[in-house]
């Protein structure tokens, strides 16, 4: 549930407050989950609404920070102005997060940096749970994603022995001869249950759907309930927290400042809006070069590719 963890946070605080004081939510560095900024979260009621109030790393600004300020924001039963929403990156994340809120009638806006969407990027996998939660956010989404989707987990997956220490290559058969066999090839070093946690829970079975057909499914579910949802070519490159319950102006590419409620960084992993929050320089590295922007290096290089191997169980294997 990688891209879907990154808006869990959004989503489950915009349904429990019915407002918000200035404070943006932002990958951290080492994970895809998304955190909320401040290092402290108080929820307290004045005047009978409920309010959310925050601690943050964020250095002062210069502006007169004093009691919330704002508007009176609607709820189902009262009148007032919807919650004003911008979120920065038209990613995976950023646009499930737009969704969600959409629907929940917040007036959101989503800044991406691109001019417009290609078609590009391989395919994403969902884990069952991320599968649910598609599911509870919209009914529409999940049956258009379902018609996109390609399952694996009902399929054989794991980790699989094909690079022999002779240097030979052979994928066999699921032999368990090797557990008696000295000589025989132990085939799967580990194999995943995912067809069996998900029956065990009653959840969707996880499967990985192209990249360009999911973003193309989100904007389409976005731009139904706001058309003009998204403005392209015109990235999030700063902000200025208005102070508690005063909200926070967001700064643009092009020169020009929007004022919201709510800041949600969701421009991946050399963000702007983190690079501001942790006072980090965008894609700058470390004396030892082992950090960049507050990410460490692993150790590790992948190189992506794809092949076919003709294999005997090319259609019973999701993944190995």
């Amino acid at each position: 549930m990688k891209f879907v963890s990154s808006c869990l946070v959004v989503i489950a605080a915009a349904a429990s407050t019915t407002a918000f004081t200035s404070t943006a939510f932002v990958p951290t560095a080492s994970t895809s989950s998304v955190v909320a900024t401040p290092k402290s979260l108080n929820v307290f009621s004045r005047n009978n609404r409920m309010q959310l109030s925050a601690a943050t790393d964020v250095e002062e600004t210069t502006s007169p920070i004093g009691e919330p300020s704002g508007d009176l924001l609607g709820l189902p039963a009262r009148p007032g102005r919807p919650l004003k929403v911008a979120i920065a990156g038209g990613g995976v994340g950023g646009l499930t997060t737009a969704l969600s809120m959409l629907k929940k009638g917040f007036d959101v806006t989503v800044y991406e940096k691109t001019a417009a969407f290609a078609r590009f990027g391989g395919p994403i996998q969902f884990a069952s749970n991320a599968l649910s939660v598609l599911k509870e956010i919209d009914e529409t989404l999940f049956t258009r994603v379902m018609e996109k989707f390609t399952f694996t987990g009902t399929r054989a997956c794991g980790i699989k022995d094909g690079l022999r220490a002779d240097g030979s290559f052979r994928m066999t058969d699921d032999s368990l001869a090797y557990l008696f066999d000295e000589t025989a090839p132990a085939d799967w070093f580990v194999k995943f249950p995912l067809k069996e946690c998900a029956d065990l829970y009653g959840l969707p079975y996880t499967g990985v759907i192209n990249r360009p057909d999911l973003q193309e499914i989100l904007i389409d579910e976005c731009r139904k309930i706001k058309p003009d949802f998204i403005q392209n070519g015109n990235p999030v490159q700063g902000y200025v927290n208005k102070g508690k319950g005063n909200g926070v102006t967001v700064n643009l590419a092009d020169g020009t400042n929007v004022d919201a409620d709510v800041l949600v960084g969701s421009d991946g992993i050399w963000s702007a809006v983190r690079a501001q929050m942790y006072g980090e320089e965008i894609k700058g590295s470390s004396k030892d070069l082992k950090k960049r922007q507050g990410c460490t290096y692993s150790g590790y290089t992948v190189f992506a590719g794809e092949t076919v191997l003709k294999t005997a169980d090319y259609y019973e294997t999701g993944y190995k």
